[in-house]
């Protein structure tokens, strides 16, 4: 039996920064695409109809147009998947497929940044890509997050670029210790960055009904510890509620810290064969 996919994507300022530097976008490649806003209710969509991607981008550079780079790699990376739908169907050709529309992206926030205001912009990424029932292709360049929770419990999928990311990933330090680092602010990956070549993490995935996957900016994995993360994700098992929790993470972290923007794409993996719906 084909799954339905439910997903609901917001985004907030936090409470310190000027302006919103993330951007995300959510949809299903050819047909109902949507960022930026809050959707008006939980999209639901097949499978087996066409690829189902989301995206979280959090953009670098301050005053240095961030927004803008965050907006180039959630219009340029969708579009780029649209026009390689074939290959997105083949196991042998998808993983590809993915890393060239992120380094089409790459390229795009280059060029852009050479305008006046613009000179060291850049952008994570963090992808999912859902084939078919089974099968997703995710990637993965900067800080950004992708979370599952299959069964209650809460499991990163991606690997933060960045030194204390990898120090806290292979154990060296503590999630508490991570939060106090003096280069807790740096990475290197990203869309765009004129220092280090770009190297994004892609990798496939087998997905199960019930699954629930968060892609996230570092203001939610900064503002929650994980524990918390997982106990509010665990929550999710109808499509109902899906906007509640990612409602929820979202004020959750903004009242325990807020320093930064906060987004999340949250969706749940279900079975079922009712008609596929869009937002109003």
């Amino acid at each position: 039996m084909d799954p339905v996919v439910h997903l609901f994507g917001l985004t907030d300022i936090g409470n310190h920064r000027q302006s919103n530097e993330d951007a995300w976008c959510a949809g299903q490649l050819g047909g109902v695409f949507f960022s930026g806003e809050t959707p008006a209710r939980v999209a639901t969509f097949r499978c087996a109809t066409a690829p189902v991607v989301a995206i979280v981008s959090d953009g670098v550079g301050g005053s240095n147009a961030g927004e803008v780079a965050s907006h180039i790699a959630v219009t340029c990376i969708p579009a780029n998947l649209t026009s390689r739908r074939a290959a997105l169907a083949s196991t042998g050709t998808a993983e590809t497929a993915v890393r060239r529309a992120l380094q089409t992206a790459d390229a795009a926030v280059k060029v852009r940044s050479a305008e006046p205001g613009k000179r060291g912009m850049c952008t994570t990424v963090s992808l999912l890509c859902l084939i078919g029932p089974r099968l997703a292709w995710w990637a993965q360049a900067g800080d950004s997050r992708i979370y599952r929770c299959r069964q209650g419990r809460l499991e990163q999928i991606s690997r933060d670029h960045s030194p204390v990311g990898r120090l806290l990933q292979d154990g060296w330090i503590t999630e508490a210790q991570a939060r106090l680092h003096p280069q807790r602010n740096e990475i290197d990956q990203s869309l765009g960055d004129p220092l280090n070549s770009f190297l994004p993490d892609v990798a496939s995935l087998e997905l199960q009904s019930g699954d629930a996957y968060l892609i996230c900016s570092d203001g939610l994995s900064d503002g929650l510890w994980e524990r918390e993360i997982e106990q509010l994700v665990a929550r999710v098992r109808t499509a109902a509620d899906v906007r509640t929790v990612a409602e929820s993470l979202v004020a959750a972290a903004k009242q325990a810290s807020g320093r930064d923007n906060i987004t999340v794409v949250l969706l749940l993996l279900e079975g079922g064969t009712e008609a596929p719906t869009a937002p109003e």
